[in-house]
């Protein structure tokens, strides 16, 4: 019976190190590690209107963003500060690749509805 309690007890000391170690990891930075990446953004738009509120997207700078914003309704999509614009037909697809050099909040909206869709944050 000796050897099955230090086997738990060892055991038990290997899963609080384990724990420690990937708490530590990932404290302090919610930037990612390594080279930038790519971010697939997604948007759906029904009636004019954000599915589930104005969405929250977020990359870094330097990251290539693939943005698809699904819609009902045809407008122009329109990505303030990097004036990106892109017309999306009713029932169809807008789709916009571009890097994120640029830092900052930027609105992204139904051009002619003056409705906001999205925020998009790139941060340094």
């Amino acid at each position: 019976m000796r050897n099955i309690q230090r086997i738990i007890l060892l055991a038990g000391a290997v899963a609080v190190l384990i724990v420690g170690f990937v708490l530590a990891s990932s404290g302090g930075s919610s930037k990612p590690k390594g080279p930038p990446g790519v971010r697939n953004l997604a948007v759906t738009v029904a009636g004019g209107k954000p599915v589930g509120g104005v969405a929250h997207l977020e990359a870094n700078k330097g990251d290539t963003i693939n943005l698809t914003v699904r819609s009902n309704v045809a407008d122009e999509i329109h990505i303030h500060g990097y004036d990106l614009h892109k017309n999306v037909p009713a029932g169809g697809v807008g789709h916009f690749t571009f890097k994120a050099t640029i830092d900052g909040n930027f609105v992204i909206e139904l051009e002619s509805r003056a409705e906001q869709i999205a925020s998009l944050t790139v941060k340094t």
